[in-house]
């Protein structure tokens, strides 16, 4: 999952600076927090400070924060009991220091491999250890080994007995090997695309439903692109609780272009299938607070496909400062009352409780006849909508 200081895993939450520095406050009262529950939502909280400058965490309906993070965790069940409070792990590597704690954002920490288990570390046909040389410090582990998997599962339900969690994010489920290695070396133990799908297959099929029998959430991260995704996800959802889908509507952590046609498509579907099987899907965008068109045209995607129960829209906006409540990205138009429409020009729309949602996710300007009046968000009165290329509007039932 991404962070603003950078990616963690092939679309990996964390930023290996995160790791090493100290909170400057603790947990917030319950009455720091004065945001309405907005079901659908949720927040993405794995820099420091990130919590801190978002009152309004506990809102929506699930929260993933750092394994350090516990002590927040009895606020923000006083502010929204319903809340599913997942602490972050990498499945596929272990970074060399841990938190100041001494917890690590990994099921398994460097230390104890290190000194217990060395043969869990990938490595080459000369024994030399891979790393990562898009994250340096992380090292790939052997997913596929048994004993890994029981350590991983073992540590990490430890973790969550612990504090009152609700579940996990398994980060980095690879189905390829999506991340390069200092020195460009090729491990024995997962040497190819083929392998890494197979071990991390194995992993799944061992660990998810232990986690699951134990009462916990377990969501996985998982890489899956436009011709993959309709065979991973369906083979592998019997062993997890739901997935989280990265770069839901658009590439990058700014400003970069927003999905449209073919690739808008294939995420769209992917949110689809999930949610005719309440599979829970955690589908996250990256941008500006400012990039006010990512931000609503991620949520009215989303909002397509919602089944009005299961998982949420998260977006997480680049800034350092920044609030992770944006209230374009969260904003309540009630629940579905019927099942999207695709219009003939390729926009589609859907009605909800409280208002509608109409998506262009084509490469030309549509126009479209709301078939009555609308309140724009801010306020204004309309009949029609004028949409550009790759954008969405969220209206609001007038009167």
């Amino acid at each position: 999952m991404t962070t603003r200081r950078g990616r963690w895993g092939a679309g990996s939450l964390l930023a290996l600076a995160g790791l090493l520095v100290v909170l400057s406050t603790g947990p917030l009262p319950a009455a720091a927090f004065p945001h309405r529950h907005v079901p659908g939502t949720g927040v993405v909280a794995l820099d420091w400070g990130d919590l801190d400058r978002t009152p309004g965490a506990a809102t929506g309906d699930y929260i993933v924060m750092e394994p350090w993070e516990y002590d927040r965790i009895p606020a923000y069940r006083l502010q929204n009991p319903g809340v599913r409070i997942l602490m972050y792990k990498d499945v596929s590597a272990t970074v060399d220091r841990p938190h100041e704690t001494g917890l690590y954002p990994t099921g398994v920490s460097y230390a104890d491999a290190d000194r217990n288990h060395p043969e869990w570390f990938l490595t080459d046909a000369t024994g030399a250890r891979l790393e990562w040389s898009d994250y340096p410090g992380l090292h790939p582990m052997d997913v596929g080994s048994t004993t890994y998997q029981d350590a991983w599962s073992g540590g990490v339900l430890a973790e969550l007995r612990a504090h009152d969690w609700d579940g996990v994010v398994l980060d980095d489920t690879l189905t390829y090997l999506s991340h390069p290695t200092v020195d460009d070396l090729t491990s024995t133990q997962i040497p190819d695309d083929a392998s890494m799908y197979l071990a991390t297959q194995s992993f799944l099929s061992r660990v998810g439903p232990r986690l699951k029998a134990a009462g916990y959430l377990a969501i996985s991260n998982v890489t899956v692109e436009w011709n993959t995704w309709a065979s991973v996800i369906p083979a592998w959802t019997p062993y997890v609780s739901g997935w989280e889908d990265e770069y839901f509507t658009k590439w990058g952590l700014d400003t970069q272009p927003r999905f449209e046609n073919a690739e808008w498509q294939w995420k769209m579907q992917l949110a689809a299938w999930c949610a005719a099987r309440r599979v829970p899907l955690l589908a996250v965008t990256y941008s500006s607070q400012t990039d006010r068109e990512a931000q609503v045209y991620h949520r009215a995607t989303w909002l397509l496909t919602w089944d009005g129960a299961t998982g949420a829209s998260v977006f997480v906006p680049a800034e350092l400062e920044a609030d992770h409540w944006q209230y374009r990205a969260n904003l309540d138009i009630g629940r579905p009352v019927a099942p999207r429409v695709r219009l003939v020009d390729g926009v589609y729309r859907r009605a909800f409780t409280r208002g509608l949602v109409v998506v262009n996710p084509t490469s030309f300007t549509r126009v479209v006849d709301l078939g009555g009046t609308y309140e724009r968000l801010g306020g204004r009165e309309v009949t029609q909508v004028r949409l550009a290329r790759a954008t969405a509007v969220l209206l609001r039932r007038a009167g």
